[in-house]
């Protein structure tokens, strides 16, 4: 199930939602030019590994000087693929513009960050002894759609299901596509933390970030967003 667009009414252009998909954009370009890209993916990628004493102060910290912390900033903002990066895009175009609308140009910047910081440290919490470099903007988008879940709990997402080569296009309520998509990261970080202890290998997917940029999310929608404006106020589609 892809998401197309939300059925809610905007008040103001998502200035800040678009500068970020540019800047996504841009990055992934650059990314396409560089030599190593493994080396350079190790070395702006978070790797849960470099950070012990975020969990466990009494190990002895690898990190040192304000450098060494960049890459829970520059993972944000890297991909691993061209369907990574659409695939995150896409959720940031749909679900960006009305979270933003609500927060506000500056704050929802400000939280989107905070959102992926988030997600960054759930993700080293499950995963402190991985040595596999993170990227990508999915756990701050996240917690953008954990935003949208308790703000606009009776919208609808236009949706694509594929159903073998015939796409059909449904109108699905926010609260059941937003459970849904929860619900799979949930069972998905459980199943692979179950296979974890068979040394089964990993799917490649930081189900926790995921989880940890959501739950975040809600919370600042819930504390943080202005309230809805006034039936008949709005003013652009």
């Amino acid at each position: 199930m892809f998401p197309l667009k939300t059925t809610e009414r905007l008040n103001s252009w998502p200035v800040v939602t678009w500068l970020l998909i540019a800047i996504n954009v841009y990055v992934f370009i650059q990314q396409l030019y560089v030599a190593d890209p493994d080396a350079f993916i190790q070395h702006w990628g978070l790797v849960p590994q470099h950070f012990p004493h975020l969990f466990a102060p009494q190990k002895a910290e690898i990190t040192s000087g304000w450098q060494a912390y960049a890459p829970f900033l520059t993972s944000m903002f890297l991909h691993g693929g061209l369907w990574h990066l659409l695939g995150n895009m896409l959720s940031l175009w749909v679900f960006g513009p009305n979270v933003e609308d609500r927060f506000g140009h500056m704050r929802f910047g400000v939280i989107y960050l905070a959102c992926g910081l988030a997600a960054a440290i759930t993700h080293i919490a499950f995963s402190g002894a991985s040595a596999i470099p993170v990227v990508g903007a999915s756990g701050a988008i996240a917690g953008v759609m954990g935003g949208f879940f308790v703000m606009f709990p009776k919208a609808k997402v236009v949706s694509v299901i594929p159903i073998w080569i015939v796409p059909v296009i449904v109108r699905v309520p926010a609260f059941v596509f937003l459970v849904f998509w929860i619900g799979m990261n949930v069972i998905n970080a459980l199943t692979e933390m179950q296979l974890s202890f068979t040394g089964a290998q990993s799917a490649g997917v930081a189900w926790w970030a995921h989880i940890g940029g959501f739950v975040i999310g809600m919370l600042y929608g819930l504390l943080l967003a202005k309230k809805a404006p006034a039936s008949g106020d709005t003013k652009a589609g």
